[in-house]
């Protein structure tokens, strides 16, 4: 049999070498072989036809609030179905069957299957406190990332990146650098990137914008990407409240939990908590308590994971040494809120208040609330 380049075989298809070299990357390229110089390909090998697209992330497709089950159970393509059962069980804070189920997909021949894949199981994978675990498969994304297959791949990595950067709080202090295209990105993909945007206006302090983004968003989702406006309602309830618009807040954050409780979506709860400042307390710890038993344990094993991987990479040293209620309270505190205020909004008294700051102030090492603010998120 007679071989050829891969800069010869790209001329006799009349495509770059970059499309080629993507063909036989991807395993598409029959009879290929590498060799230490690069491929060989047969001299008479035809070329592939348009690769087959499948959904990224299609766990952001429209259903009814309380549908995704059956949403998912109707998706045509099983490898669809898997990646968005990863996805679900990821936003239950189901954290085993998460890497599971995102495991049975690591060798779809479908890159965007893949990286769904890899990006489930590499958010799912932070509560374990295993940081390495969790770099492993961003860092396979970004190895992807180096040779997309189309520009629709190019334009989902480039979107993967913006949001590791504001998932972790590492995209930096200037303008957010939003992702400059959406190719081939689903209308719950674009929506949740305005999600990741407001999050990263707020993460500035730009409170105003922050919320400005989720309600724009919120009004183009109308009610039918029930995953995605649960982030969207969550990053406007933080935006509100550090507005001092606290009803607004309140009624965001109410909205989140009405889409969420269908679901048994915990797990976005547990990510802002801290940021939510107390909402999560005031709605759930006395009204709730089995409810925030288990959101406040995936605070713990979420948010400890979460400083194995931020703390290393960031200036502020975000505390592990609080538990979910002294962290809300301590976020109140260094957001201003006065003791009478902090005591009335979570129903204890003024003397608790000064208890817990006190203990806080103990366990973190630190003299008052002044010094409080660089252990805590923004």
């Amino acid at each position: 049999m007679d071989y050829i380049t891969t800069r010869e075989l790209a001329e006799k298809w009349g495509v770059s070498v970059r499309t080629a070299n993507l063909y036989l990357n991807e395993g598409r390229v029959e009879g290929a072989v590498r060799k230490s110089g690069g491929w060989l390909a047969p001299a008479d090998a035809p070329k592939p036809g348009r690769r087959p697209v499948k959904a990224f992330m299609p766990i952001w497709k429209p259903y009814a609030s309380g549908d995704s089950g059956r949403m998912i159970e109707e998706l045509a393509d099983e490898e669809e179905r898997c990646a968005a059962r990863a996805a679900q069980y990821y936003f239950q804070a189901r954290y085993d069957e998460a890497c599971a189920e995102a495991g049975r997909c690591m060798q779809s021949a479908c890159p965007e299957i893949r990286t769904t894949a890899l990006l489930v199981r590499g958010m799912a994978s932070v509560p374990f406190g295993d940081p390495e675990a969790t770099r492993r498969d961003f860092y396979a994304i970004m190895q992807e990332a180096a040779r997309p297959a189309d520009a629709r791949m190019a334009s989902i990595y480039e979107y993967i990146r913006f949001l590791m950067g504001v998932f972790f709080h590492h995209d930096g202090d200037g303008e957010p650098e939003c992702p400059s295209r959406f190719d081939g990105l689903s209308e719950g993909a674009r929506l949740y990137a305005l999600y990741a945007y407001a999050h990263a206006l707020y993460l500035r302090r730009d409170y105003a914008r922050a919320l400005g983004v989720a309600e724009s968003a919120l009004t183009l989702a109308a009610g039918r990407y029930p995953s995605v406006c649960i982030y969207l309602d969550l990053v406007a309830s933080m935006a509100a409240t550090n507005l001092a618009r606290v009803d607004l807040a309140d009624r965001f954050f109410l909205d989140a939990w009405r889409l969420a409780e269908p679901e048994g979506y915990i797990q976005p709860f547990a990510e802002h908590h801290g940021m939510l400042q107390g909402q999560v307390e005031k709605y759930f710890r006395g009204r709730a308590p089995e409810l925030y038993e288990r959101i406040a344990d995936r605070v713990v094993r979420f948010s400890r994971g979460w400083i194995k991987i931020h703390n290393p990479q960031s200036v502020n040293k975000v505390t592990d040494r609080l538990t979910p209620f002294e962290f809300a309270l301590a976020m109140m505190a260094v957001k201003g809120k006065s003791n009478r205020e902090i005591a009335d909004y979570l129903s204890i008294s003024v003397n608790t208040v000064k208890a817990y700051l006190s203990s806080i102030y103990q366990k973190v090492g630190v003299g008052g609330r002044g010094e409080l603010e660089q252990y805590l998120n923004r």
